[in-house]
């Protein structure tokens, strides 16, 4: 019994980290999406990045009620989530319109935004997706080789995907109480 149910108390329970496995997938998703994007408007940065904005906000949409039935453990204030949302919206759309990046700095910018929120939520296979993302990112615009972008958007996109595996197995994992009353810590 948690503190404060003795004293009558109502208790909100906790999510956990791996209720972030569906939209991690998303965002792997997002990214198999941006590598034929990559190919398909190639030189057309602004195409790119109107891609990357507008999926991620599909995105939002879309998983939004899948995090309220199955909360993520919030480990920090909503305040930190919304700037996190708010920056990264901000950031994929200037990252993208950046001629020097090629429509790519939103990617950067996803991996990063995916790395800190993986930070918040306490999941360390988020964050190294995300940090893994945002250099893939780098190395692409760097390179500046079609054909290279192509297979970093897919080898980012694998590995996204692969991070939402291992959040739903440990999903799938018995529970493991902590003192603060939520399940597991990210894997």
């Amino acid at each position: 019994m948690a503190l404060g149910a003795e004293a009558g108390q109502a208790v909100t329970l906790r999510g956990h980290v791996s209720n972030n496995w569906l939209p991690v997938a998303g965002v792997g998703a997002l990214f198999l999406g941006g590598a034929v994007a990559a190919v398909v408007f190639d030189g057309d940065t602004g195409r790119i990045a109107v891609y990357f904005v507008v999926s991620t906000l599909v995105l939002i949409v879309l998983t939004a009620p899948w995090l309220v039935r199955h909360p993520p453990a919030i480990n920090a204030n909503a305040g930190s989530y919304l700037v996190l949302a708010v920056v990264v919206e901000l950031g994929a759309l200037l990252g993208g319109a950046v001629e020097a990046f090629r429509g790519l700095g939103a990617w950067v910018v996803l991996g990063i935004g995916l790395g800190v929120y993986g930070y918040l939520e306490r999941g360390r296979v988020i964050v190294t997706a995300g940090v893994v993302a945002a250099l893939l990112g780098v190395v692409s615009i760097a390179s500046a080789l079609p054909w290279l972008t192509l297979a970093l958007a897919l080898a980012t996109a694998a590995l996204i995907l692969f991070a939402a595996w291992r959040l739903r197995l440990l999903g799938l994992g018995p529970a493991r109480p902590h003192t603060d009353g939520h399940r597991g810590s990210g894997g």
